[in-house]
């Protein structure tokens, strides 16, 4: 059979113009086909499904990062810090990637030899939990923080938090109040300026993403302005200088008579602005409450029989009233009195026929009562709630007692006589302070506030004190009373004679009222020894009181409380440049401050991959506290324990109704047992 012949022309070469030409469209077409391919893909990602895809890719990198609420300072009237933020170092551990690593012993060597005086116990529960984030209670100094940080250990990082520090220490404290654990105010001003305050998180759009094993994230929209997230400046009408001599005052009265408590309160009697409160027994904001009574701000929340005091307001109503004239005069029944069958009224001294103002000098509880009885008892009880007695003070302190006094129509025959001398009724320090302010302020009384504004970040005066300057009593009648308590100090038979000032003449009133019994009556062995003045009594500048309650040694206003006044007036007066009455000057006297602790930082804490590292800040003592759990559900709770460093013993389900644990000051590693029910 015959084979093909084969051809003899040579076989077309690889490079033949139309082989190339052919394969290189065959290829053109394949790469075309992808292109719109691609194309078409593209398009489906980016326009069909480009709301899908892109909430994909946001749940994968896209979060919030979130600056924190940062409080206000609080400041005295000059502008000097009293409670700040300040910012500590805080270990945090990832306990499940130690464990991974194996880096147990390495990570418990660190940690011990950073804090010797630590229970090791404590870092083995932490690094034995099953969790990916745990902050240690101890604040650590920024050069330990440092060191730890250049010792990369697996599971290790240093974190910045906030804490509220008050720098001069227990300076105020009752007036600054103090916040819980959860940053909130649960004392003082930070309570109830807590609305002006507390700021408010505020948060930014950042992409993070992972770049050679590093954390990074990108702004969308830039860091969160700082003057967001924290809240206003409060002001204060405190003024610090003068705080420190009441406080020092009020440690020198306590030293000598040992009282149950004592307080001081010093007003401006043109404003009503508080000046000064020195409570004792006291507490330092900064660390941890050992007695919830020192908490107790007893000039403005405690409330006692005012006694004596209430003298002046009784011939000030009278006098105003006409019911009375200020030379007229009164039979004091040689000290006693048999007032009604049963009840005898009684004065300490025995006198005849005395003025007004020997009535007010030797302060006769009987011829008291006959001015009382001059008016009747819907006069007196009216003129008693002019002056504001029986209603609670609009201050900005929380807790501030109304004090007690019944309606006249329930009141007996002895009650309305003794209400005129003080007793039968309840006031605090602070309410007496601010009655006897509108005697010194000619008739016009102006209610106390302890804020003098509030200033926002950007400078804005958002809220501003203004005076209530109510008429009370005429001028003429405040100024004769005015007058008439200047003999308490300054004439012989006066009661108050151990509160002269060298160089001033003082209008005041001496107190001693024995402390009712719960069971009934008097106790004949307790007593409130108080002295309450205007001073300079012509032009007054500040009025100031002092209370005792329950001396050892004596009871007497004028032997215990008024040695205080004249001290703390002397020095008041010489520090606000008062002229004395022959019209020298005093030589004022450099402020008793106590230094501040060291250089504080406030504002945002930086996220430092953002922002470059500050300065190291002072160390600050860390306080644990007990949450509020009031209301929470029981993640939240956990959650809340778990950042407080307490344990939780929850009972029930549903929300928290109770716990066993009041909220505030505990210590770290407290069991709190908290019951839930469900929600009706």
């Amino acid at each position: 059979m015959n084979r093909p012949r084969e051809s003899v022309l040579p076989l077309r070469m690889a490079t033949d113009p139309r082989s190339v030409r052919r394969r290189a469209g065959l290829v053109g077409i394949v790469l075309l086909c992808c292109a719109v391919g691609l194309l078409y893909r593209a398009y489906v990602v980016a326009v069909e499904h480009h709301d899908a895809y892109a909430a994909q890719g946001n749940r994968q990198q896209l979060r919030n990062y979130r600056l924190a609420a940062s409080r206000g300072e609080i400041v005295d009237r000059n502008y000097l810090a009293l409670a700040v933020n300040d910012r500590v170092h805080q270990i945090v551990l990832n306990p499940r990637l130690i464990r991974g690593q194996g880096k147990q012993d390495d990570v418990m060597r660190a940690l011990s030899d950073m804090f010797p005086d630590q229970d090791p116990a404590y870092f083995r529960d932490e690094l034995s939990r099953d969790k990916a984030y745990r902050m240690l209670r101890m604040p650590v100094a920024d050069e330990p923080a440092r060191e730890l940080v250049d010792k990369r250990l697996a599971g290790v990082s240093v974190q910045q938090t906030p804490q509220r520090v008050y720098p001069r220490q227990s300076l105020a404290s009752h007036i600054l109040g103090r916040v819980n654990s959860q940053g909130q105010g649960n004392l003082g001003v930070e309570l109830g300026a807590d609305r002006w305050l507390r700021g408010r998180e505020t948060s930014s759009p950042a992409y993070y993403a992972s770049h050679r094993g590093v954390g990074r994230k990108l702004l969308v929209d830039g860091h969160p302005d700082p003057g967001m997230s924290r809240g206003h400046s409060v002001v204060l009408t405190l003024d610090t200088a003068l705080q420190a001599m009441a406080e020092e005052e009020v440690n020198t009265l306590v030293e000598r008579w040992n009282p149950v408590g004592a307080s001081i309160v010093i007003l401006d009697p043109a404003t009503g602005e508080v000046l000064a409160i020195a409570n004792r027994p006291s507490f330092d904001p900064n660390h941890r409450i050992e007695a919830a009574a020192m908490t107790v701000n007893l000039a403005v929340q405690a409330a006692y029989e005012p006694g004596s005091t209430m003298k002046a307001i009784t011939v000030a109503a009278a006098l105003e009233q006409g019911t009375i004239r200020e030379n007229q005069t009164f039979y004091c029944e040689e000290g006693r009195w048999q007032y009604t069958p049963r009840h005898v009224i009684r004065d300490t001294s025995r006198n005849e026929w005395l003025t007004v103002t020997d009535v007010l000098a030797v302060s006769s509880n009987i011829c008291t009562t006959k001015i009382y009885e001059t008016l009747d008892k819907q006069a007196l009880h009216r003129w008693v709630r002019r002056f504001h007695f029986g209603e609670r003070p609009p201050i900005q302190l929380p807790g501030a007692t109304r004090g007690l006094l019944a309606d006249w129509k329930k009141w007996s025959d002895i009650q309305g006589a003794n209400v005129s001398f003080g007793q039968g009724m309840s006031a605090s320090p602070l309410q007496v302070a601010s009655a006897f302010a509108a005697l010194a302020n000619a008739g016009i009384y102006n209610a106390p506030t302890i804020v003098s504004k509030v200033i926002a970040n950007d400078g804005e005066v958002v809220w501003q004190h203004e005076p209530t300057k109510e008429r009370v009593v005429r001028a003429a009648t405040a100024n004769t009373v005015l007058e008439m308590l200047t003999s308490v100090v300054h004439t012989k038979q006066g009661t108050g004679k151990n509160a002269r000032i060298d160089g001033y003449r003082v209008a005041g009133k001496t107190s001693t009222a024995q402390k009712a019994n719960p069971a009934g009556g008097y106790h004949k062995d307790r007593y409130y020894a108080s002295f309450v003045g205007a001073v300079p009594a012509h032009a007054p500048r500040l009025v100031i009181l002092v209370s005792v309650d329950n001396p050892e040694g004596g009871h007497y206003g004028n032997q215990v409380a008024a040695p205080t006044f004249s001290r703390i007036g002397e020095r008041a007066l010489a520090y606000f440049g008062v002229p004395r009455v022959d019209g020298s000057r005093p030589t004022p006297l450099p402020p008793p401050l106590r230094a501040d602790l060291g250089a504080v930082r406030t504002g945002p804490i930086p996220d430092l991959d953002v922002e470059p590292d500050l300065p190291g800040s002072r160390r600050v003592a860390f306080s644990p506290g007990i949450p509020d759990f009031s209301g929470m559900g029981l993640a939240q709770a956990m959650d809340a324990a778990e950042q407080a460093h307490v344990r939780l013993r929850a009972l029930g389900s549903g929300l928290a109704v109770g716990q066993d644990t009041a909220a505030g000051a505990g210590a770290a590693g407290t069991t709190i047992t908290v019951h839930f029910e469900p929600p009706q």
